[in-house]
C-alpha cells in the first residue's frame, strides 16, 4: 500500500483547521477535493479518522497517530526537496511570536509566506533572541522597529456556559467583584485590566494565574473562573460563553501586525499585499 502524499497534505490541513472547508481554502483545492482525499485514507487504511460534528471534524485516535507520522513525512519530504536546492541566495527572517497570539491567523499567515515565496529560510525565536521581524500588537513592538497592521481583535469576557454571568441582561466589570478569576498574565491588557477594576474598586477572587491562552480558556471551560480574553482566543470554545456587550471592553482593541528593523525590509515587500 502506497499513501498518497496529496492526500496526506489535505489530511493534515483538514486535522488542522478541524474542518475541510478550511483545508480546502488553506490548501487551495475544493471542498470535495479534501473530503474525497479523507475517505480514500480511511478506506486504505480500514480506519476512521473523523466524526463529523456540527462545529466541524473531530478526530479519532487514528487521526492524531496519523497527523504525527503524516505530518513527520511531509517535513520530510519537503527538507529532502531543499536539500537540492540551491540555498545560498534564500531569503532569511528570523520571527518572534506574541505568546497571545490567535494561533489559527498565525498559521494562515506563515503559510501563505510559504506559498509566496518557497525558498525563505523563516526560524521561530524565543523572546530572548533576536528577531528580524514580530508578530506582534503595536502595543509591544520594539522600540525603534516599524509597524505594519494586519488585523484587529477587540476584547470580551470569557465565562462558563453554567456561570452567572453568562445569562445575565447586562455585564459590567462590576459584576466581576468577587467572582473567580482567570488572569492571563502574558496579556500586553492585563495591567489595563487591572488598573481599570481598581478605580472602580473591583475585587475579583484570582484562582488561577496562566502564561498560556490555551490553558486560560479551558480552566473557563472547565468553570475554574472568568477570563477577559481576544475575541479569536474563545470562538467556538466548548463550554463557554462570550460576553460581547461589556461596555468597559468595547473601547478596547488591539492592532495585530509585524513589527520589523531596516534590514527585513525587502524580504517583507515581496511577502506583503501593495497597500495601494
Amino acid at each position: 500500500m502506497s499513501l498518497s502524499l496529496r492526500n496526506l497534505r489535505y489530511f493534515c490541513a483538514a486535522y488542522e483547521e478541524r474542518s475541510t472547508v478550511g483545508a480546502a481554502r488553506a490548501c487551495h483545492v475544493t471542498q470535495p477535493a479534501v473530503s474525497a482525499a479523507i475517505a480514500q485514507l480511511e478506506q486504505e487504511l480500514g480506519v476512521r479518522l473523523f466524526l463529523r460534528q456540527q462545529r466541524g471534524l473531530a478526530p479519532t485516535p487514528a487521526a492524531q497517530r496519523l497527523y504525527r507520522l503524516g505530518g513527520k513525512l511531509l517535513a520530510d519530504t519537503q527538507a529532502i526537496a531543499a536539500s537540492f536546492r540551491d540555498t545560498a541566495d534564500n531569503p532569511r527572517l528570523a520571527l518572534r511570536l506574541l505568546p497571545s497570539l490567535d494561533p489559527a491567523s498565525a498559521r494562515r499567515l506563515l503559510r501563505q509566506w510559504r506559498q509566496q515565496m518557497p525558498r525563505l529560510e523563516l526560524s521561530v525565536v524565543g523572546p530572548e533572541e533576536p528577531a528580524d521581524v514580530e508578530l506582534t500588537s503595536s502595543r509591544c513592538a520594539t522600540d525603534g522597529t516599524s509597524f505594519v497592521p494586519l488585523w484587529e481583535e477587540s476584547y470580551v469576557l470569557a465565562v462558563p456556559e453554567d456561570h452567572p454571568l453568562a445569562v445575565q441582561e447586562q455585564v459590567g466589570l462590576v459584576d466581576l467583584h468577587g467572582v473567580a478569576f482567570i488572569e492571563r498574565t502574558h496579556c500586553e491588557m492585563h495591567a489595563a485590566w487591572q488598573a481599570a477594576m481598581g478605580r472602580g474598586e473591583v475585587l475579583p477572587q484570582v484562582r488561577a494565574r496562566v502564561t498560556d491562552e490555551e490553558w486560560a480558556l479551558s480552566l473557563v471551560s472547565a468553570g475554574v473562573g472568568v477570563t477577559i480574553a481576544p475575541l479569536h482566543a474563545a470562538v467556538q470554545r466548548e463550554g463557554v460563553v462570550l460576553r460581547t456587550d461589556v461596555a468597559e471592553l468595547q473601547p478596547y482593541r488591539r492592532s495585530i501586525g509585524l513589527a520589523y528593523h531596516p534590514p527585513a525590509t525587502a524580504v517583507l515587500d515581496a511577502l506583503l499585499p501593495d497597500p495601494g
